[in-house]
């Protein structure tokens, strides 16, 4: 986790402009008597600094309590060791329990030499080539992670822009700030001198709930609204255990200025990630105020950088050209500040604020070096089409179908519209109620001008790590990301499908550790040229593709699979094969072998062939379409994962990162994927790190009946705005709820 935000730190910033920016001065002036604290060690002493606090007056509307010894769960439903040594709440909304995830923010004690922070002269004497403002020993390192947790379990608990967190390092302190593009912390100050940490308080007990980070177009529905949705929502599987307290509706605005907002009704996120900074999606099965039907609501943060599309857009231009097998789109718009602002112009919206204050922005001449930031908008869309996970197939053939669907989806969108997914992934192929197959997920495509266009934006990789191609791992800072990757992208889904959940008796022990040596693999190192670390991977795939095709090969398939659905793995083993012949394992650092190496290429009919089949989806189509031409004599062999899933219990976690992979219900002793964590690629940007565990259920099972189906939404015309009363509440992902106690 640290190392997700190692380069997203900013700072130290002033602690007045921190004020300025993020804490306004409180309509009234601060009590005299501020919070005085006794000398003595802090680390054994939490009880006397939280009674200072309330004795002071400081924070009248604020409850400070000791949570580092409380037993109160984690974000991911299971007991957490580590917890803040004090948690803040608001004394309007308390949440059951006291759970710290439900803090307006929280406080950590730490030793004077435990500040992670690397010192000024250090950060100084690398100021040109510094990413990371992270002290480079394990220790610091624990610690960072443990802070990102404490700021994660907020963000993922609660619906949240940003959030605070203070952290005592002795007789010093530290001020922190995050939000989905990272971090910015100020410099030291002494919190037990000075009136700093006083003055903080003050003005945090007289924010608004904008002002102290919370996503207020999320509020608790009413009774009437509750009534009018719980019993369509307790229909769908997985949410049979609803209470009307636990729902949420949430404001969707359209792009489309003649289309009014609409109100939806959820409670418990379906898929989500607890990651912290990025993208952080969230999908919900809601139900529409306006139409009275379910639908799908994906919330996400969206990159705010030039030439990145919105999804809604990519919707819309695809159902313009009338691309076949996507979801219907209903609505898609940035989300405003607050519910009452999207009616002003120009429109306030939730954006991130961490990138305005490196150097690079023109603003701050305080952060060192090149923290490396992005911008990001919370985006809402919702799709009136719904269905189920690819891994609930229910045969071979199916599987197949749903596949060669989803490559037609793909291959129009790209010839009709010059749009390239740019993210073909497991999650993102949907299995309908007619048993047709839909391609989702649109938001990290990208139209393509020209055939040589699609360079790397980023570092990080686009892209669900384990369905990359071999190509792009191997390189991804130099290799642009071609149609042909996303077509090769199918057949790792397809192979993975077959060995994830075709496997049975010895294979069943035998294949987990195979998949996630191929589908996992991958290799981090420093990069001269960028100044920053480097992941890449694809050396298990590669030999996947070779001769030898170990370690997955087409005995291992026919082990699990007798239809002609093995045979259009191994044709397509074959089509790509040819791709990666006369390359290595990895790209040579050394120019010269690099160019002997596309020589030997540009001269070999077989490297030249392929690459020319690869350029279109005919070869892959006629694959297909060879094989299902005639009727199959197996019907049966369908997804075994189906059968060994066993009904969650009513608490059982709310499923995580992608569609079709939410944490499992099996105990953490038989889960290979927390045994081999480590094996795991860090800063892939799948949101589904769960996707090797062979465990995990999904949330089209967890009613217990695998042959449930759910229904495809018509899409619906009526825009009327339905609003309700706005409450204050305590807002909770996991279906929570404990509205505001003044509330009339």
């Amino acid at each position: 986790m640290s190392n997700d935000i190692r380069e997203r730190l900013v700072g130290p910033m002033p602690l007045n402009e921190f004020f300025k920016e993020f804490v306004p001065k409180a309509p009234k002036d601060r009590p005299t008597r501020s919070a005085t604290f006794p000398e003595y060690t802090l680390a054994s002493n939490e009880t006397t600094f939280i009674e200072a606090i309330h004795a002071s007056g400081l924070c009248p509307d604020l409850l400070l309590t000791k949570t580092m010894t409380t037993n109160t769960p984690s974000p991911s439903g299971n007991t957490q060791r580590k917890k803040p040594d004090i948690s803040v709440f608001s004394r309007a909304r308390l949440p059951p329990g006291l759970d710290w995830c439900s803090a307006e923010f929280w406080l950590e004690v730490r030793r004077e030499d435990e500040d992670f922070i690397l010192p000024i002269e250090e950060m100084e004497e690398d100021e040109e080539t510094l990413t990371s403002h992270l002290c480079f020993e394990r220790k610091y390192y624990r610690i960072c992670r443990q802070l990102i947790s404490y700021a994660s379990g907020i963000h993922y608990t609660q619906y949240r822009v940003f959030s605070f967190g203070i952290v005592l390092f002795g007789p010093n302190a530290r001020l922190f700030r995050w939000d989905r593009s990272g971090v910015i912390y100020t410099e030291l100050f002494a919190w037990n001198k000075g009136d700093a940490l006083s003055e903080f308080f003050w003005r945090f007990n007289h924010l608004s709930d904008v002002q102290k980070g919370h996503d207020t177009t999320v509020c608790p529905a009413t009774d009437e609204e509750a009534a009018r949705a719980l019993p369509k929502l307790l229909k769908y599987p997985g949410l049979a255990s609803l209470e009307p307290k636990s729902l949420h509706k949430f404001l969707v605005r359209d792009d489309c200025p003649d289309k009014e907002p609409r109100y939806y009704i959820s409670s418990k996120a379906t898929w989500s990630t607890d990651t912290l900074v990025g993208r952080a999606t969230f999908g919900f099965i809601a139900y529409d105020l306006a139409s009275g039907e379910l639908v799908y609501l994906k919330d996400f943060w969206r990159r705010d950088l030039p030439g990145i599309q919105k999804e809604g857009d990519v919707y819309r231009e695809l159902q313009d050209a009338k691309v076949s097998n996507i979801a219907r789109m209903s609505r898609a718009g940035d989300v405003p500040l607050t519910p009452e602002a999207w009616r002003t112009f120009p429109l306030a919206i939730q954006r991130t604020t961490t990138q305005n204050f490196v150097k690079t922005a023109g603003r701050a001449t305080w952060c060192y070096g090149n923290p490396r930031v992005e911008p990001y908008v919370h985006y809402r869309l919702v799709l009136d089409t719904l269905g189920r996970p690819l891994s609930h197939f229910e045969s071979t053939r199916q599987l197949c179908e749903v596949m060669r669907d989803a490559i037609v989806a793909h291959d129009e969108a790209y010839q009709r519209t010059r749009i390239l997914h740019r993210d073909i992934s497991a999650g993102n192929i949907l299995i309908t109620e007619s048993g047709r197959g839909i391609l989702i997920d649109w938001d990290l495509s990208k139209k393509v001008t020209t055939d040589d266009e699609g360079k790397p934006r980023w570092m990080s990789r686009t892209g669900t790590w384990q369905f990359i191609s071999v190509g792009l791992l191997m390189d991804p800072l130099h290799k642009s990301h071609e149609f042909s990757d996303d077509l090769e992208s199918f057949f790792w889904v397809l192979l993975y499908q077959i060995c994830r959940y075709r496997a049975s008796g010895d294979m069943e022990d035998y294949l987990p550790d195979l998949v996630r040596e191929v589908f996992g693999q991958y290799r981090t190192s420093y990069d001269r040229s960028t100044g920053g670390n480097v992941t890449t991977g694809g050396a298990k795939k590669r030999t996947c593709l070779s001769d030898g095709r170990w370690p997955l090969d087409d005995i291992v398939v026919s082990f699990l699979v007798t239809t002609p659905c093995k045979d259009i793995i191994e044709d397509m083993r074959r089509l790509f094969s040819p791709v990666y012949l006369h390359l290595g394992i990895e790209r040579s650092p050394i120019q010269q072998i690099r160019l002997m190496k596309e020589s030997r290429r540009a001269c070999d009919p077989l490297v030249q062939q392929a690459l020319k089949s690869v350029r279109s989806s005919k070869a892959l189509l006629a694959i297909m379409d060879k094989h299902l031409a005639h009727p199959w004599d197996v019907t049966d062999d369908g997804s075994l994962h189906l059968r060994r899933v066993q009904p969650p219990s009513s608490s059982a976690s709310t499923e995580r990162k992608r569609k079709g992979a939410p944490s499992g219900v099996d105990s953490k002793e038989n889960d290979p994927n927390k045994r081999h964590k480590e094996r795991m690629p860090p800063g892939s940007t799948s949101r589904n790190s769960d996707i090797l565990s062979p465990q995990a259920n999904l949330v089209a099972e967890s009613s217990g009946n695998s042959s449930t189906l759910v229904s495809v939404l018509p899409s619906q015309t009526q825009t009327n705005l339905t609003s309700g009363t706005q409450r204050s509440s305590w807002h909770d992902k996991s279906g929570r709820s404990q509205r505001s106690s003044n509330e009339p």
